[in-house]
């Protein structure tokens, strides 16, 4: 495998075969990573986007594939079902690398090559991460009071507000047009 990390290596340039390359690759590992989501009950549901419903909210990991080359960042978030924000807010921890314990230059990051080895490494990178950090993430944000905590939650007031009448009445507990189309979920 290539070093990713050689700074000398040339960027492709937009349009050039070695970019379409790129993107070619970059969508094996979507649908590998796709694949790896599963069993943790995330769909992809957007090229980008993973969504696993919950009772009040949609968790979602989104993967930002890097233009300056053959790499990732990924987000969690959550989205209240009822927001009618038309754009999916990117409002919980992201990542450029996996996490290796803390200790420091061990963290492995979420590149690749044209390689199947090195697709399927960055896919399970991504998908280790969504397992442990995105699990803990995800398990706190399912408790209330964590959740519309005013220094800890990763929704606006309004929607804290709404977290709260949703939750007094369960007739509001539905998915919103806005939601369906942000995150393409029912």
């Amino acid at each position: 495998m290539n070093d990713l990390n050689d700074k000398t290596r040339p960027v492709a340039l937009p349009g050039s075969p070695a970019k379409k390359q790129e993107s070619r690759d970059a969508q094996k590992v979507l649908r590998v990573l796709a694949t790896r989501l599963k069993p943790l009950n995330f769909e992809r549901t957007k090229p980008t986007f993973y969504t696993r419903p919950r009772k009040f909210v949609v968790e979602f990991v989104h993967v930002h594939k890097y233009t300056f080359g053959p790499m990732f960042r990924v987000h969690l978030g959550v989205r209240l079902r009822c927001d009618e924000d038309t754009a999916a807010a990117l409002n919980g921890p992201s990542f450029d690398a996996l996490p290796n314990g803390g200790t420091p230059g061990t963290a492995r990051r979420f590149q690749f090559t044209s390689a199947p080895e090195a697709v399927a490494r960055c896919a399970e990178l991504m998908g280790e991460l969504v397992e442990t950090a995105g699990a803990e993430w995800f398990e706190a944000m399912q408790n209330p009071e964590l959740l519309v905590s005013a220094d800890k939650s990763p929704l606006g007031v309004q929607l804290i507000a709404a977290f709260h009448r949703a939750q007094s009445s369960p007739e509001l507990i539905v998915t919103s047009p806005q939601t369906r189309q942000a995150l393409n979920v029912d």
